[in-house]
């Protein structure tokens, strides 16, 4: 028999960043600076010099103290001894090596390498990686630092699979389609697909907004003591960023849950209505700090974790969201980028040029290679702290756990009142 299979081209470098006819936010600097730490593994810059190209708030808030530095000239930086970026997470029951969560991306989704170079930078680093809801891929399970999403459709999971990962995490939305719940196209559902998922080869998978057995907080609660109970496991809530936060997260944490994941307005995904993405939600940096301030307020902060997820594209983005209250910053499209996205918004009809998000076939003309995009997620995340570690050394502080909640070291620039009072922040008139 004529074997017809081809070698495939095995993807090692990153592709040219095509010129952009609309306004995003992921934008060429963006791109090359998260290039440069996943190239090198060494910080660039203290302070995010890409925030001027976009009007988020959270670009609007500055530390005092780089106000002060404005003029100064940067040259080459030296990554600081006797300073500590880890931190325990769950009340206790986790520590990281590094503040960060890397997202919550589903094989299936993902083309599968993306998965695997995830889960082992995640074990190679001391992070935590979210599996996203398209089960378990094989070699991801054999990666230790692993969380387990357990999402309405339950997909692919049963107790083995859940006992896993380090944690587990109920999947209520995500920022991009809050009260939408999850969609892959049945043209990704080939047969490995099929196989980890539990569903037809061809058929949409689609996760309803509601899980059918979660109708009250009371549910919430039995489901967060049952997978406790059968797995041993902390448990985490992800939900949308949504009006409602503060009270969310403070339901979230009496009913026993050991952290939340806040998914803000932006965060990425392949398969999100426009009209959804862009006009449902609320900003990660409102939202964590409301829910901070509430949880605060209400004596159920101490050990509860918070995860800030959405449009989280620097060290000093996950520095003024733990300044604000996060535990942790989560990076979902700042991995992928790191692994060669560029960002051409085609993850739902399988096309990727960078082979990430690209539907799987079993002759392949390219492949995205493991060893390189695992070097590249751990680089990402080492040059990711060591930023942090240059931004914690012009605070003064010895940890980044020092850090947390210090709103008194931020200011905000062309905020409204009342956006500065969700923050906690004080005005300033300008940036000089």
């Amino acid at each position: 028999m004529i074997n017809t299979k081809s070698t495939p081209i095995l993807i090692t470098k990153y592709l040219p960043i095509p010129k952009r006819e609309s306004k995003e936010f992921w934008t060429e600097s963006r791109i090359q600076h998260i290039r440069y730490l996943a190239s090198t593994g060494k910080p660039k810059m203290v302070w995010d010099r890409c925030k001027s190209e976009t009007s988020r708030i959270l670009d609007r808030v500055f530390f005092w103290k780089e106000l002060e530095d404005a003029g100064v000239e940067e040259g080459d930086y030296e990554v600081p001894d006797g300073i500590s970026v880890s931190t325990r997470i769950c009340y206790g029951s986790i520590e990281l090596a590094h503040p960060l969560y890397l997202g919550d991306m589903s094989f299936g989704a993902l083309s599968g390498v993306p998965n695997i170079a995830i889960a082992r930078a995640a074990d190679l680093t001391g992070t935590l990686a979210g599996i996203g809801e398209g089960g378990l891929h094989p070699e991801v399970g054999k990666c230790s630092r692993i969380a387990v999403q357990w999402a309405s459709a339950r997909f692919g999971l049963d107790l083995d699979v859940l006992r896993k990962g380090m944690a587990v995490v109920i999947k209520i939305g995500q920022g991009a389609k809050p009260g939408i719940g999850g969609h892959l196209p049945g043209v990704k559902v080939v047969e490995i697909i099929s196989q980890t998922r539990r569903i037809p080869v061809g058929v949409d998978a689609i996760s309803p907004a509601p899980h059918h057995d979660i109708y009250s907080i009371e549910d919430l609660e039995q489901r967060i003591l049952a997978l406790k109970e059968a797995t041993g496991r902390p448990v985490l809530v992800k939900v949308a960023a949504t009006n409602y936060i503060p009270y969310i997260a403070s339901g979230v944490a009496r009913m026993g849950a050991d952290g939340i994941i806040i998914d803000g307005q932006g965060a990425g995904t392949g398969a999100a209505p426009s009209v959804v993405r862009d006009n449902v939600g609320i900003p990660i940096e409102l939202a964590v700090a409301a829910a901070d301030e509430m949880l605060r307020r209400e004596g159920l902060r101490d050990g509860f974790t918070i995860i800030a997820a959405g449009r989280v594209s620097s060290a000093e983005d996950a520095a003024k969201l733990t300044a604000l209250g996060a535990d942790v910053a989560s990076i979902g499209t700042a991995a992928l980028i790191a692994m060669g996205c560029i960002m051409i918004h085609k993850c739902h009809l399988g096309f990727c040029p960078a082979v990430i998000t690209n539907k799987i076939t079993d002759n392949p003309k390219k492949v995205l290679s493991l060893d390189t995009a695992t070097r590249w997620v751990v680089n990402l995340i080492e040059g990711w702290s060591a930023e942090l570690k240059l931004i914690l050394e012009r605070l003064g502080l010895k940890s980044v756990e020092e850090l947390r909640g210090r709103r008194d070291l931020l200011v905000g620039t062309g905020l409204s009142d009342s956006t500065l009072r969700v923050l906690g922040v004080r005005g300033v008139s300008g940036k000089n």
